[in-house]
């Protein structure tokens, strides 16, 4: 169990721990010789039958504030220590608050230095720190008077921790390995050491992490937990690892930084949480308001952005986004604390919902009702509701990175709903199976709509029936839909053109007759087939007729149109889209106008007009001045 001290500077809390462990917390010269805590301290008790008991020194000092949230992040157990002599003092009540918003699971108060005061005076105290924690979430914590200095009431104290020790049931680690760092030094023959709480997940000797926000990647050369070596330590620990690898330097690591498995890899600059603003708040929390973030081990510069309000008022809560000056590691329901501008007086503290806001629409209807959803704490219940609303698929490396999930833990998840996933770039998206029906029902019904409407027309090609959908579907999953539909058999690609296989467009008897004229003329150009003022000069009629026409077999599926002035045989496109295709495998820069005119023999012109189309109906993308292959050839333009 980690116990975490907290209260008033000068009230005894490392004399109380050293009582309680045998162990001076205060390592410090400086806190030798001024005889305060200044550093987080730590200490440990160990019983055969019991286990581990740690002890996080905290100091007590109102400047030293930042250092005690480092040390009350992710404890199991609070141990507030008041000085029988003083009672309750400003730090006292400061660190209440923030204890309260952490939500720290259990504690217990030491009213020490009772040998200093009569009885009487143990009872007015004892009655002070119970109106002070009611209405906390400390209001049921036990009350045991004692002297560290002279031992009295601490073997009493110490069996308490004890038994609550073996009562509380073991932190569960699972979840990715998520450490916050509160140190970092070097010991010779060893060399760099950072220590810290874990809040999720394990980690052994050998695995590989990353250091955030710098994205280092180290591997685990030693470990210890609770101050003795060990092969893996877990959640709820503290833990000192050993690191190696290129790129350690003790000046880019320190306090506030987080080790993690790489699937937790991930930062924000940006969050949505629910925050809820101390009662003893003179004022409201306004819009916008800059403030220090305690989160982790870390104190961040922030802004709070208020959501579907102006402002909070004391004792109540709310909404908000929080906008940091520098980006770091969250999760949902992770705990954090602010802080005024100044780092004077703590004002608010609550829980995170979402680690991954959109950069804008903070405030809509949509997305307040959609923050609704995510505070919603058991995760495959919440995939299960997103999964219902998601009209364009949940994006499922999000959600499990949102809700800190292990990729076996994530893919179990999956299975159990019965996920269609689909590829979107470097994302997959996930559907239930009654929603990925319906995706293809309805492509298939607006197909059906489009021949209804166009009866002469073989059909639309892939932006065309994208655009016809009843609800906005992204180019990526409309593309797994269609391969879905075609592998069914129950649409049709002809070129770019999609089609029902019921569907039977005709050319006219006069059609027919000229097409007879000009398919010979386009085959003939192979790879560069005439323009069409070249086609109307040998057949001797008007361009525009010839053009009205091409466009006519092109609704047919004839031709395709890959530039105003030039049409093309369905299988010349496709020949010209493979070439595109292996060209863009063939070397890592991608896929240049120069390989693919030399390649193609086509001319310098008609590469760039070629190259254009295939970047519009999404073959390709350019980017500077190359080419990355987005699709397959045969998925726009059927197989040969």
């Amino acid at each position: 169990m980690l116990i975490a001290t907290a209260g008033h500077i000068d009230h005894g809390k490392t004399l109380l721990v050293k009582a309680l462990t045998g162990v001076d917390a205060d390592r410090l010269p400086e806190e030798k010789r001024r005889g305060m805590t200044i550093d987080l301290g730590f200490a440990y008790a160990r019983d055969a039958a019991d286990g581990v008991l740690g002890f996080v020194d905290v100091p007590g000092h109102e400047r030293f504030v930042a250092t005690m949230l480092a040390g009350v992040a992710a404890i199991d157990f609070a141990l507030l220590v008041v000085a029988a002599d003083d009672g309750p003092m400003p730090q006292t009540r400061e660190h209440v608050a923030i204890l309260d918003l952490l939500g720290v699971p259990k504690a217990a108060v030491a009213l020490n230095k009772i040998d200093r005061v009569p009885t009487e005076r143990a009872g007015e105290v004892t009655a002070e720190l119970t109106a002070l924690l009611a209405g906390t979430r400390l209001a049921d914590a036990p009350v045991f008077p004692l002297s560290a200095l002279t031992g009295t009431g601490v073997p009493e104290l110490a069996g308490y921790l004890r038994s609550v020790s073996r009562d509380l049931a073991l932190r569960r680690a699972d979840g990715n390995f998520r450490l916050a760092i509160d140190r970092c030094f070097s010991l010779t023959g060893a060399g760099l050491i950072v220590t810290g709480t874990a809040f999720a997940g394990q980690v052994a000797v050998g695995e590989r992490l990353t250091l955030l926000p710098s994205g280092i990647e180290a591997r685990v050369r030693g470990l210890h937990a609770g101050n003795r070596e060990a092969e893996a330590g877990s959640a709820g620990q503290r833990l000192a690892l050993n690191l190696a690898g290129p790129g350690l330097e003790r000046q880019r690591i320190g306090r506030g930084q987080w080790a993690v498995s790489a699937p937790a890899a991930h930062t924000t600059r940006r969050f949505d949480a629910e925050l809820r603003v101390l009662p003893g708040e003179a004022r409201a929390l306004a819009h916008w308001t800059p403030v220090h973030l305690h989160h982790g081990s870390a104190d961040l510069n922030a802004r709070v952005a208020i959501l579907g309000a102006e402002r909070i008022a004391p004792g109540a809560s709310g909404l908000v986004q929080l906008l940091l000056d520098r980006p770091t590691n969250v999760v949902f329901a992770d705990r954090f604390v602010l802080r005024d501008q100044s780092a004077q007086r703590t004002l608010a503290g609550g829980s995170v919902i979402d680690p991954f806001p959109p950069p804008r629409g903070r405030e809509r209807a949509p997305r307040l009702d959609r923050l609704a959803l995510l505070a919603e704490p058991d995760t495959a219940t919440l995939a299960g509701r997103l999964l219902e609303t998601a009209a364009d698929g949940l994006v499922l490396e999000e959600f499990a990175a949102a809700r800190n999930l292990t990729p076996a833990a994530a893919e179990a998840l999956w299975r159990r709903l019965a996920l269609r996933q689909v590829v979107r770039g470097r994302q997959q998206l996930g559907f239930t199976a009654g929603r990925w029906q319906g995706l293809l029902d309805v492509t298939e019904a607006a197909l059906a709509q489009f021949h209804a409407a166009e009866p002469a027309s073989l059909g639309p090609d892939e932006a065309s029936l994208r655009r016809l959908l009843p609800e906005p579907c992204a180019p990526e999953t409309f593309a797994a839909v269609l391969r879905a539909l075609l592998d069914a058999g129950r649409i049709l690609r002809h070129g770019l053109a999609l089609k029902l296989p019921s569907h039977r467009p005709r050319q006219s008897q006069a059609e027919m007759v000229l097409w007879q004229q000009v398919e010979p003329l386009l085959r003939a150009g192979a790879l560069r087939p005439p323009i069409v003022r070249e086609i109307a000069a040998k057949l001797g009629r008007e361009h525009t007729e010839i053009e009205a026409f091409l466009l006519r077999m092109a609704a047919l599926g004839l031709v395709v149109r890959v530039a105003d002035n030039r049409f093309f045989p369905p299988d010349s496109v496709r020949g010209l889209a493979e070439l595109a295709a292996v060209l863009a495998g063939e070397e890592d820069d991608g896929l240049t106008a120069a390989r693919f005119r030399d390649r193609s023999a086509i001319g310098r012109n008609l590469t760039i007009e070629v190259l254009e189309f295939f970047d519009r109906v999404g073959l390709t993308r350019r980017v500077g001045p190359t080419r990355r292959l987005r699709r397959q050839p045969e998925e726009l333009f059927g197989k040969a």
